[in-house]
């Protein structure tokens, strides 16, 4: 493991944080992506160490070093367990080596490809010390920082972009139909209430839009876990994730008369059909804020996404999105607000940009409500790697007995195998003294047919027990092997 004191020796040397972002608000990031990859093979480790990187105050190239130690470190004492494993086996040597080449190269096949040139030299490299009977302490790791700069810049400026600023709670209630509002905070607690909206309009009308876009979070990139020499690794492709908030103000008239002056003030004005004005009626407007929450992958390689939603599992995707929205309540357009009037532009400032912050309630947002709308929806979200789909038997186990119960046979056994075309590991349900086998012939053919017939588990072999026919297939028991 990486050595605490080489951290805080390093912090003695290092810059200030950047930005202004709380440390509060970056650990409610972490938080977020942490609850978005709970049920994924996306890695949240990175984002916890950078989290602590920000606290010591890291510069950026040290926190790069950091990552290629970690990583060599752990990949090192991998290729040594490993190393030793094979030798202890085969007594010889050269045997073990070339075993461990081997597996090497299968492993490398599921990490990102620009890591792999600098996994392979550490791995080998690593491999020839310990043929040699000694392991290098302080392996050249310059290329692997260059490499995992990106990733370290990413993270950074993910935590220390600025985010939302929190409003004080409104103190007292304001109703629907106020034409005067002595603080903004009021109009906004008013818009998030829980309590009846405004009249509908019911005659005809005009409609004023006016929808702004806020990127927040801008490719989010996480990594993909996999598996290196039997250890899960931060190394596989990485996903990155856009979040992208939306907001609109609309803003509905009585009358088909425009609403909106050229001086962008609202006209409350009514007229009659021969265009005298009424002075006893007020114009009808109202107007109400929404906001929308779109969640997008934005991936191209190997594998995909898969998504389990009602009606069950949708095939894998190489893109996810998803959006949510909350509405606010409808209110009637006011004539002041905080003492000043009532423009085009102040309402549009007012949901674009203060809406989202607005208090549902006293401790959640409607940027927050609309994260947990999120975090809800894509909690069955899933990224399948095609290249692995287990490591141990117990992954396996774990499987069978949860996901797919209805396969789940008691005297079966769960196994991790490779794939004998394309040399990937998958999941297999192995068949148990005396349960029904695959008959194949010399040529490889299969002559059975029957039901919930397996391979084999270890130690056992297929033997025929019954010929086949014209009007039946052949049958065999799972026996030992007679040694």
């Amino acid at each position: 493991m990486l050595n605490t004191r080489w951290i805080f020796m390093v912090a003695l040397f290092s810059f200030s944080a950047m930005g202004s972002v709380s440390f509060e608000e970056k650990k409610n990031r972490v938080e977020f992506l942490e609850e978005l990859t709970q049920s994924t093979s996306l890695s949240i480790e990175a984002f916890h160490r950078e989290l602590n990187y920000e606290k010591l105050n890291l510069p950026l190239e040290k926190r790069a070093e950091n990552e290629a130690r970690l990583l060599a470190e752990k990949v090192k004492f991998q290729i040594t367990q490993a190393y030793d494993a094979a030798l202890a086996s085969s007594g010889n040597s050269e045997d073990a080596a070339e075993e461990i080449r081997q597996a090497i190269e299968k492993d490398l096949l599921l990490v990102a490809p620009e890591l792999q040139e600098e996994m392979r030299k550490l791995s080998l490299d690593t491999l020839e010390a310990l043929q040699r009977g000694s392991v290098s302490s302080d392996p050249d790791l310059t290329n692997l920082q260059k490499v995992l700069m990106k990733g370290v810049e990413d993270r950074s400026n993910f935590l220390n972009e600025e985010g939302e600023i929190i409003l004080p709670p409104a103190m007292a209630p304001a109703d629907s139909k106020k034409l005067n509002y002595a603080r903004k905070v009021d109009i906004l607690e008013s818009l998030t209430s829980d309590r009846e909206s405004v009249d509908w309009i019911s005659s005809a009308g005009n409609t004023i839009k006016s929808s702004d876009s806020r990127k927040v979070d801008s490719k989010v990139t996480l990594q993909v876990r996999v598996e290196f020499m039997g250890i899960g690794v931060e190394a596989g492709p990485a996903i990155a994730f856009r979040r992208e908030y939306r907001t609109n103000v609309t803003i509905n008239t009585e009358g088909m008369r425009p609403a909106l002056k050229s001086d962008g003030t609202f006209d409350f004005t009514t007229y009659d059909r021969m265009g005298r004005i009424v002075k006893s009626k007020r114009r009808f407007i109202s107007f109400n804020c929404d906001a929308d929450l779109d969640f997008e992958t934005e991936y191209s390689g190997a594998g995909g996404f898969t998504f389990a939603g009602v009606g069950g599992s949708a095939g894998v995707s190489k893109k996810f999105s998803n959006t949510v929205t909350i509405t606010s309540r409808r209110l009637l357009l006011p004539e002041q607000i905080a003492g000043k009037t009532v423009t085009m532009k102040s309402m549009t400032e007012l949901c674009h940009n203060d809406f989202l912050n607005a208090r549902v309630t006293n401790n959640l947002t409607v940027t927050g409500a609309l994260n947990a709308m999120m975090k809800n929806v894509v909690a069955s979200l899933r990224f399948t790697h095609p290249k692995n789909k287990c490591a141990t038997d117990s992954h396996c186990s774990d499987w069978f007995n949860k996901e797919v119960i209805s396969l789940a046979k008691k005297n079966n056994k769960a196994r991790c195998v490779e794939n004998s075309r394309e040399k990937f590991m998958q999941c297999e349900l192995r068949g148990q003294q005396g349960q029904s086998c695959i008959v194949l012939d010399a040529k490889g053919k299969r002559l059975s047919g029957g039901a919930l017939e397996y391979t084999c588990d270890k130690g056992l072999k297929c033997v025929q027990t019954e010929e086949a026919s014209f009007m039946k297939a052949a049958k065999g028991k799972c026996m030992p092997i007679k040694k």
